[in-house]
């Protein structure tokens, strides 16, 4: 398991976890739409995660669209403090998507190492 993979997966399950949390003790109609498009958007995430292994990059782009999201999701409904309750798993898939961008692609053929002549 690769760092990106086990990040993305944290962060993934603590966006679903807060968005159930908002879904469930939301008093607004505005407050259960964002924590319904939040919960989507960390499924995003997790699928992102569960890629990262065979596709880096395009998983890090999932990673960061989710974070994106669900950044913007969150004024729908009306007010801006529900933002830190979202704010752990936004910050958490930006650095899988980090770590998914440095990971090297893995049809990139590694660089070739010098070769030694054996010693005597």
């Amino acid at each position: 398991m690769k760092r990106p993979f086990v990040v993305g997966i944290i962060g993934g399950f603590l966006g679903i976890a807060t968005a159930l949390y908002v879904i469930f003790s939301s008093g607004s109609s505005g407050a259960t739409l964002s924590g319904v498009q939040a919960a989507l958007f960390s499924s995003l995430g997790l699928m992102g995660a569960v890629i990262a292994n065979t596709e880096s990059r395009f998983a890090g782009w999932m990673l960061l669209s989710s974070a994106v999201w669900i950044t913007l999701s969150v004024p729908l409904a009306g007010t801006l403090s529900l933002l830190y309750l979202y704010m752990p798993a936004i910050i958490i898939f930006a650095i899988a998507s980090v770590l998914c961008f440095m990971e090297p692609e893995a049809d990139e053929e590694p660089l070739p190492e010098e070769e030694q002549e054996p010693q005597a």
